[in-house]
């Protein structure tokens, strides 16, 4: 039940007022008629017996209309209070309510003078700020969706160094909803080194760290006031990681390019030179200089083609022809496209037979490219007497193509790189290929929409696979 307002209540300060003011007449009135009766009576008596009777009476007379005029004016007064004072309580609600958030609220206009004027200018009043707290909150809420949608990480200070403002981003980077208290000690030194040094300066700083891993890099600026004071500081945070290491690939790249290619260009410069001097004499050494110059000539138009190859793959964003291929068609025919050279090495070749056919979604040619370059790669680093197995599975709605050895060992800190451009187990560059093919087969078996991975442990050798979509009617 709503509290009924006491718009009588002694609290109010105009019927405080009038109660007491009339109730300190009558009290007054009543004393002085007592008092002077008291001193007065033996004299009026003795003096004016006569006059006894009406001093008494004219006594009681004003007694009894200060009584009367009580009873009259006093309800007169009170509801005089109560029509002053309830435009006031109502206003007085809407100003509660306002200070509490709440500007739905409206005071009633329907009073005279200034009563009704005060009332429709505090109405006013309480509409300007509710439209004013709605676009703040409006612009606020569309400020913090623009601050969460951005890439890199925000921080901001105040002029305290106490973070005031933050973003979905930093949070996610840095794994911290709350404060800084839970990251690395060399991390917060780091981002409040940047903060005031960015103060002191009065300029952009910007400083590289290291966090898990991987290298942010923090930009700190000043943020000024209307004044052109410092007021604060906002601190940009981008995670370069992946740009440093393409950065890195792209130099081990040119480096990797030049060095394969110099190789065999310094081969045949050396042989070239004493054959077009008239050095060699000996028509045996000339065949021989010879079969060097055409070997190395053949090498470089292999690393030139591969080259070529790689960046057609990589560069072109055309899928592939794709229909429906039997996998183990085209393993049977790889099988007898290396019989001869595996028996030349003294190693099995053989193909695991499935109990059913295996079809799969891709392209004849660039699944057969794929498995050549595996196979190759088997043949040369398979020691002899080694068995090379090649079979296809279906497996979780992925067709599986896998060629395995059982002669050679990857060891684990090379597997993640095994599929990087240039790319050698040996560091020292001594065998065989420019580390180009198994990259050329996985963006061969990307382009498929497919995937590629190795294992190599001791108990089943090395063993790359494949995955392909199946056909739709396998």
């Amino acid at each position: 039940m709503k509290k009924k307002e006491k718009y009588l209540n002694i609290k109010s300060s105009s019927v405080k007022v009038i109660f007491v003011v009339m109730l300190i007449f009558v009290l007054i009135s009543i004393g002085l008629t007592i008092t002077l009766y008291s001193f007065y009576n033996e004299y009026i008596q003795e003096r004016l017996k006569d006059a006894n009777q009406i001093i008494f009476g004219v006594n009681t007379g004003v007694l009894c209309s200060m009584l009367i005029t009580l009873v009259v004016v006093g309800p007169a007064v009170l509801f005089a209070s109560k029509k002053i004072a309830s435009p006031l309580v109502e206003m007085k609600k809407v100003a509660i309510a306002m200070s509490e958030g709440d500007f739905s609220i409206r005071a009633k206009v329907n009073y005279s003078g200034e009563m009704g004027q005060l009332a429709d200018t505090l109405n006013k009043l309480a509409s300007e700020l509710s439209n004013t707290i709605n676009s703040l909150t409006t612009e606020g809420n569309l400020l913090k969706q623009i601050l969460n949608s951005m890439g890199d990480g925000l921080l901001g200070f105040d002029i305290n160094q106490k973070i005031n403002l933050k973003n979905r981003t930093f949070e996610e980077m840095f794994g911290e909803e709350t404060s800084l208290k839970e990251l690395p000690e060399d991390v917060r030194q780091v981002i409040f080194k940047v903060s005031l040094s960015a103060i002191e300066k009065q300029e952009t700083e910007i400083v590289t760290c290291s966090y898990n891993e991987r290298s942010i890099l923090i930009s700190g600026s000043p943020i000024r006031s209307e004044e052109n004071t410092i007021v604060g500081t906002v601190l940009l945070f981008k995670d370069v990681t992946e740009a440093r290491r393409l950065e890195q690939t792209r130099r081990d790249y040119v480096a990797n390019v030049s060095h394969e290619l110099r190789s065999p260009l310094t081969a045949v410069k050396g042989l070239i030179i004493p054959l077009k001097e008239g050095m060699v004499k000996d028509e045996w050494k000339r065949k021989h200089f010879y079969e060097i110059i055409y070997n190395e000539v053949e090498r470089l138009n292999v690393l030139v083609n591969d080259l070529f190859e790689l960046s057609r793959l990589q560069s072109r964003n055309t899928p592939f022809e794709m229909q429906m291929v039997d996998i183990l068609a085209i393993l049977y025919d790889q099988q007898d496209k290396f019989k001869m050279l595996a028996e030349e090495k003294n190693m099995q070749l053989i193909v695991k037979k499935g109990k059913f056919p295996i079809y799969a979604n891709g392209n004849i040619h660039r699944i057969a490219q794929a498995l050549t370059i595996l196979i190759d790669n088997a043949l040369k680093f398979a020691k002899d007497s080694s068995t090379i197995t090649l079979y296809a599975k279906k497996e979780k709605e992925k067709i599986i193509v896998c060629v395995c050895n059982t002669g050679s060992l990857i060891k684990s800190e090379d597997l993640p790189f095994i599929f990087d451009r240039f790319y050698k187990v040996d560091k020292a560059h001594k065998e065989e290929g420019a580390g180009l093919g198994l990259s050329i087969a996985k963006e061969v078996i990307m382009r498929m929409n497919g995937n590629i991975h190795v294992k190599s442990d001791m108990e089943n050798g090395t063993c790359f696979c494949f995955e392909l979509e199946p056909d739709s009617f396998n």
